[in-house]
């Protein structure tokens, strides 16, 4: 009946579906991956992916944020490497624009869903690497004075 009716609704409104871009996700816990599901529309079927990226997101069937972080922390360490570069010819005021266009933008962005899990702690990590490159600290130097400078929320 469903499938009927949707059938109807893609003709009168000359619309088709690309099945090479539909995914679909079976959420299930980690230790239970054992279902095996068909999903399809006028015989086209599709097979469960274990990730895909959604508004921006990387959400994986067990939601535990391991590929949405790692796919952060890449997008994070070019930045880093952008602001040890300009360091050399820009102010601390001109680096802090650059960390809040493009460090912070990126770290914060559906942080609601994925800063709760495990690996946010890689993405702090990497944070506090920016923020010691902006202001030529060493590594083993202690942040907590650095972000109340900065004024940057940690």
């Amino acid at each position: 009946m469903v499938f009927k009716t949707l059938n109807k609704w893609l003709k009168a409104n000359e619309l088709s579906l690309n099945f090479n871009k539909i995914k679909y996700i079976h959420f299930t816990t980690k230790r239970n991956n054992s279902v095996n599901l068909k999903v399809g529309f006028n015989n086209n079927f599709n097979t469960t992916c274990t990730y895909t990226k959604f508004l921006g997101m990387t959400i994986n069937n067990t939601l535990s944020w391991n590929n949405h972080t790692d796919s952060i922390m890449k997008k994070l360490s070019k930045v880093c490497y952008i602001i040890r570069n300009a360091k050399t010819c820009m102010s601390v005021s001109s680096l802090k624009m650059i960390y809040h266009a493009f460090f912070h933008s990126v770290m914060s962005y559906g942080i609601i869903f994925s800063g709760n899990s495990s690996y946010s702690t890689m993405i702090f990590k990497i944070q506090k690497k920016s923020i010691r490159i902006i202001e030529g600290c060493g590594n083993r130097v202690s942040c907590r004075n650095l972000f109340k400078k900065l004024q940057i929320l940690h």
